[in-house]
């Protein structure tokens, strides 16, 4: 069962202020929180009434998801949920294949999946 629904956007690291910026002063969203993940990617957290929107880079000027199209830009669902494991065992059950997995270090663990459109989903929560 879904716990959260997130809108991330995954950035290049060159113009990840820009975006934030945008987001913060165009769209006037309200920023509640920002960090690094654990795997060492900076993020920046909006809210909106109802949604979570996370503009995230990569450190080093890496691109944070390679599954993504050729041209690094598009919008992800960041699905929260709780059981990562057992929601992996199902998608293999029925045929969805995994594109990416990782353990965040913190007890947290993600994968992404793509939609038949090639739309990057992540599902993380606890294991």
């Amino acid at each position: 069962m879904i716990s959260n629904l997130n809108i991330l956007i995954p950035v290049e690291y060159d113009i990840y202020p820009r975006v934030v910026d945008f987001y913060r002063t165009a769209l006037n969203f309200t920023a509640p929180s920002s960090g690094t993940s654990a795997k060492g990617n900076p993020w920046h957290c909006f809210q909106a009434p109802g949604v979570t929107l996370t503009i995230h880079t990569g450190q080093e000027g890496k691109f944070p998801y390679p599954e993504f199209r050729p041209t690094g830009h598009g919008i992800a669902l960041a699905i929260e949920i709780q059981g990562v494991v057992e929601e992996v065992k199902r998608l293999n059950s029925i045929g969805i294949p995994i594109l990416n997995e990782w353990d965040y270090g913190d007890g947290t663990i993600a994968i992404s999946i793509a939609d038949p459109a090639g739309n990057i989903l992540e599902i993380w929560g606890r294991p």
